[in-house]
């Protein structure tokens, strides 16, 4: 997957980490919190929705090998971006320090310098890529990613600030800007012919779009500099995060690579994934955006004040990521046949298991983010170092057996990570495990009532839009009955539509 508040039990007070009717200036915390969430949920919705639409148009209008292409160039991509923050973007945010310092010039210069280095290895490793995915055809599709990179690289730290000042509406603009770019120049080179060439020069378009947007609205002003002390002293924690994200990032695609050499399936994964990433991971990254930079203001408050602000967290996530994965893998029989007219194939039961996998890496989000903004983000780092090896070369055993047990070895790991990450956090702010598991009942509650309503509807229908109609009816109807009966989920449902109509 492409990658929420924290107030406590009552009160918009207790978001900025205070008890329940603290000061003005914590109220403003948990509106700026809550309306930070809905601008970067609309940034991120059309970023997943955009790929999944070409997704779905280009399964039909490419071949095999090119829609393999336009895959293994997005995963591509992905670890490009990640490499080129350098942790930079993070170390700015958690500084907390207003305007355009000369410590964000030395960090745009830093990034720049990187991705020119970079975006050069890119292309003298082309044709390394293109064998590593079995498609030796495509290399200048590959050389591509050069550009890219550099082009991103402009723009990495100036996309920080945007963070760093919770200004996700602006970011939001620059986003959809973006996505629509790359949606409507694909569409119309691809449809005149140019094959996969369209994607590259869509990928292109886009890039510029959004570094020229986010410029422009940041009014970031490109200054060259360079201070070894600044960049040591930045690098401290940038290093941390930077590996934490790699190694996040290679936990959740790299079973891309491992799938695109010793498998056939590339395609059939990747659209496995389209439906859980847009409404999973564009909502969970958009809870991210916004729970680092207010757990970084929050934990001035104290280890109580954390405390509650994760408890919080973990019922929002567990309200949205419990049930939406179940309903998902419900519905993944329908939506795959009719979006990629490959119903009958491993895609489907692949589908399922990561729509599972998605509610457990949901329920990670209310603790990741919470490392990062009290200067542990090594923590996050030691864990993925020892995870995702494991993780990798048990899917790479298990590839060659399908698809599927490849979905299966993530969502084991999953499991696992996510139940021994929360149980260090719980160390740290002074948490017991039966709290956070009394905070995700909420979420568990209505996932059942979808379960009930929606399961036998599923094994008595044929796949289809028909079924999928009926059975997305059937789940609502066991949600609405769940929150019916569940005074808790009802409770916390309640206060987030509150907080959302207030923000």
């Amino acid at each position: 997957m492409e990658r929420a508040g924290g107030e406590a039990a009552r009160g918009d007070a207790a978001e900025g980490g205070g008890p329940a009717g603290g000061t003005g200036g914590e109220q403003s915390l948990g509106t700026a919190a809550t309306r930070g969430f809905l601008w970067a949920n609309v940034g991120l919705v059309s970023r997943f929705g955009a790929a999944l639409v070409l997704a779905s148009l280009l399964a039909r209008q490419l071949t095999p090998a090119e829609y393999s292409a336009m895959v293994a160039m997005t995963v591509v991509m992905l670890y490009a971006d990640t490499a080129l923050d350098l942790g930079m973007g993070a170390a700015l945010v958690y500084e907390q320090e207003e305007g355009q310092s000369r410590r964000v010039h030395v960090a745009f210069t830093a990034n720049v310098a990187f991705a020119v280095v970079l975006g050069a290895l890119a292309v003298l490793a082309a044709p390394l890529l293109a064998s590593l995915f079995n498609l030796e055809d495509y290399v200048g599709v590959f050389r591509m990613l050069g550009p890219l990179i550099i082009i991103s690289g402009l723009n990495t730290v100036p996309w920080s600030l945007f963070t760093r000042e919770m200004e996700f509406r602006s970011r939001a603009y620059t986003e959809v800007a973006r996505d629509g770019s790359r949606l409507v120049v694909t569409i119309l080179l691809v449809a005149a012919g140019t094959g996969i060439w369209g994607v590259v020069w869509g990928f292109v378009v886009s890039k510029v779009v959004w570094t020229v947007g986010t410029w422009a609205l940041t009014r970031f002003r490109a200054v060259v500099a360079w201070d070894r002390a600044v960049v040591g002293e930045l690098f401290a924690y940038a290093w941390r995060m930077a590996g934490t994200r790699f190694l996040g990032l290679l936990a959740l695609n790299g079973d891309y690579f491992v799938v695109g050499n010793r498998t056939s399936s590339l395609d059939l994964y990747y659209q496995a994934f389209r439906l859980p990433e847009v409404f999973m991971g564009g909502q969970l990254n958009a809870m991210s955006a916004v729970l680092f930079p207010m757990y970084s203001r929050v934990r001035s408050e104290g280890t109580a004040a954390l405390r509650q602000a994760m408890f919080k967290a973990l019922r929002i996530v567990g309200l949205f990521s419990i049930p939406v994965g179940v309903a998902l893998a419900l519905v993944a029989r329908d939506s795959v046949t009719v979006m990629f007219g490959t119903g009958d194939t491993a895609a489907v039961p692949t589908m399922e298991i990561i729509s599972v996998t998605g509610a457990v890496v949901g329920l990670g989000f209310a603790t990741g983010d919470l490392l990062f903004a009290t200067n542990r983000p090594g923590v996050m780092m030691r864990l993925n170092a020892m995870m995702v090896p494991v993780m990798l070369a048990a899917m790479w055993f298990v590839a060659p057996h399908g698809i599927v047990w490849v979905a299966v070895v993530h969502l084991v790991t999953a499991v696992v990570f996510t139940l021994v990450r929360q149980l260090i956090v719980n160390r740290i702010v002074g948490a017991t495990l039966w709290p956070c598991l009394a905070a995700c009942w909420p979420g568990v509650a209505v996932a059942l009532g979808m379960a009930v309503a929606g399961l036998p509807v599923r094994l008595l229908t044929d796949g289809g839009a028909v079924s999928g109609l009926l059975i997305s009816v059937a789940v609502a109807v066991g949600a609405a009955a769940a929150l019916a009966l569940s005074r808790s989920a009802r409770t916390e449902l309640r206060d987030l539509v509150a907080k959302v109509r207030g923000a």
